[in-house]
């Protein structure tokens, strides 16, 4: 009995040392992911302004926690991420746009650069996307 006893101690006790471990293995893991996402949107309006040989708008609304990726007018949807609860586990508050919208015009070229800022348990990733369409996760 006494074997019994200390043999679930030692499985409580090491169990609920990898149960936090665990946990954040899995919001840095959904990090990654919604930032590879995100990146691989941006690089998507570059060439979607290429290849359509119009002007392309990147714009963030915090409310639906939605990226958009759409032409100008904003009446053509080419892509739409959702940064939310249900998709990666963020909230509002762990996605900031340093500015929103973004045009990308057909000469390869954005009207400004962007850096956008996940962050969630201390985990922190930042996509920033040069005028040119270099981007980069840090």
């Amino acid at each position: 009995m006494l074997e019994v006893m200390v043999a679930l101690v030692i499985v409580g006790v090491t169990s609920s040392i990898t149960v936090g471990k665990i946990h954040l293995l899995m919001i840095q893991t959904r990090i990654q992911r919604a930032a590879t996402s995100v990146q691989n949107d941006l690089e998507a309006a570059f060439a979607l302004a290429g290849r359509n040989r119009r002007p392309i708008r990147i714009s963030w609304n915090s409310s639906t926690q939605q990226m958009a990726v759409t032409d100008r007018a904003g009446t053509t949807a080419f892509r739409h991420t959702n940064l939310d609860m249900g998709s990666y586990g963020l909230r509002p508050k762990d996605v900031s746009f340093s500015r929103s919208p973004v045009e990308v015009y057909p000469d390869g070229l954005a009207n400004d650069t962007l850096t956008i800022t996940i962050r969630r348990s201390g985990n922190i990733k930042l996509i920033r996307m040069s005028r040119a369409g270099l981007v980069l996760i840090q």
